[in-house]
């Protein structure tokens, strides 16, 4: 899983897409770290998730375009319960970098 090889290419076709006129980018799921729980190091890449989600903000922002970044797998912990959650969560990032859905 190269969680910064991956984004690196997204960001590539996000602004290929934008100089081509494109409104709208949408990314497959899991593009990001894939979906392999069993790896040792994955929780720890979906913990990253806010600061990839920023990322495609800004992207949208610079770019001028809608981004839906496919999926990203999000880590949560429940403060009341220590219990571990990763949720899978598909986001609308408006052009001007606004999180819409």
């Amino acid at each position: 899983m190269q969680i910064a090889h991956n984004h690196h290419k997204a960001a590539e076709y996000i602004a290929a897409a934008a100089a081509q006129g494109a409104q709208l980018a949408v990314l497959p799921e899991y593009h990001l770290t894939n979906w392999v729980p069993e790896d040792a190091g994955f929780v720890d890449l979906c913990a990253q998730w806010e600061t990839y989600l920023e990322k495609y903000r800004a992207l949208a922002r610079k770019h001028d375009i809608c981004v839906v970044p496919g999926t990203i797998v999000e880590h949560h912990k429940d403060a009341a319960t220590e219990e571990e959650k990763l949720i899978n969560v598909a986001y609308f990032i408006g052009n001007d970098g606004e999180v819409l859905g």
